[in-house]
Formats: structure tokens, sequence, C-alpha cells
């Protein structure tokens, strides 16, 4: 099943162009994503565009521990502001996972988004809840691109309520979509 997605994928994302593009899995750190953890990453649109997938690299364990589903939210401000789009997707893998520096495992994946009509502004992509297939902990690599990136995980505290958010390098991604032929330049 997962690799009758991958050519879907592939096909929807060669007809687009990559709207803004944070930079490769650059192997300097990771964000955890899972199990009450959640990372968000801004990015710019210098112009009115149409979002329709996100590229990213996720660690994980083991090169058979792919990744296989995740949470996203397109939002207005870290962790908050107006949700201009969210949803629990599969993930397609781009590629064979590599080894890294850490002994994960790389998994470069793309999921779907609803076509997100978005106008010129800076946009926030938070990942959290990603599903390996043995249910482990996942990491989302850090890039060092020009995103700002945040972190923040529920808890440890008697009420489980959220940790303030903590500034760190940005991770990995590539967001893919359409140019609006018709906004200002």
């Amino acid at each position: 099943m997962l690799v009758g997605c991958l050519p879907l994928l592939a096909t929807s994302v060669s007809a687009q162009s990559v709207l803004y593009d944070n930079g490769p899995d650059a192997q300097i750190g990771y964000s955890w994503v899972n199990f009450g953890a959640e990372t968000t990453d801004s990015f710019f649109l210098p112009q009115d565009a149409v979002v329709t997938n996100f590229m990213l690299t996720i660690y994980a364990v083991d090169d058979r521990n792919v990744p296989k589903y995740l949470r996203w939210a397109i939002t207005s401000e870290p962790f908050g502001g107006t949700v201009l789009g969210s949803g629990f997707v599969g993930l397609s893998r781009l590629g064979d996972p590599h080894l890294t520096k850490f002994l994960f495992f790389g998994y470069k994946v793309g999921f779907q988004v609803p076509g997100l009509d978005l106008p010129t502004g800076v946009y926030y992509i938070q990942i959290q809840d990603v599903v390996t297939q043995w249910d482990t902990q996942a990491f989302w690599a850090e890039s060092a691109g020009p995103s700002n990136g945040y972190y923040s995980q529920v808890g440890p505290s008697e009420d489980g309520r959220r940790t303030q958010p903590v500034q760190v390098l940005s991770e990995s991604f590539s967001v893919i979509g359409k140019w609006n032929e018709f906004s200002r330049r």
C-alpha cells in the first residue's frame, strides 16, 4: 500500500513548484514529534499560493520502523493563532531510509494537504503524533535553514499543561504547491 502512495505523491508534486525549502536533513540534531511532543517551523510565502504537499525527514529507530502517520496543522503563530488547516494523514516514503550519525534511520516522507489557499505571509507547519510501524519515538530532522523552529511537550506537571515552547534549530522540510497566477508581484 505504501508503494502505491509514492507514485500519487510524486505525480502531484512534479506538476507543482517548491514554494518554500528549509533545507535537507543536515544531521545536526532533531526534535521529538510524538508521545506528547510537538514541533513547529515557520515558512514564508512571497506571493499568494495554494499549498498541497509537504516533504520532510523523520528519524526512527530502525530501517523497518517506517513512519506511517502524523498530525499536522498550519497556523498563523507558533503553537497557536488561527488554524488554517489541519489533519491526521498517511505518509508516503520518498526514498530508502539512510543511517544517520545519531544511529537513527532517516526517512524522507511526504504528505498531502487539502489545497490551502494562502496569501503572502509567514505561516507555521506544526507536526505531532507521528506513528511509526512499531509505535516508537520519532523525531523531525534539523536542517538549520532560515525557518524559526519551536518545540514543546506535555508536562511533566501535575496538571499536564504544555511546557513553554523553546526555540530550536529549524527542521528539514519543503512546502509544495502552486503560485497563484493572479496575485500581485
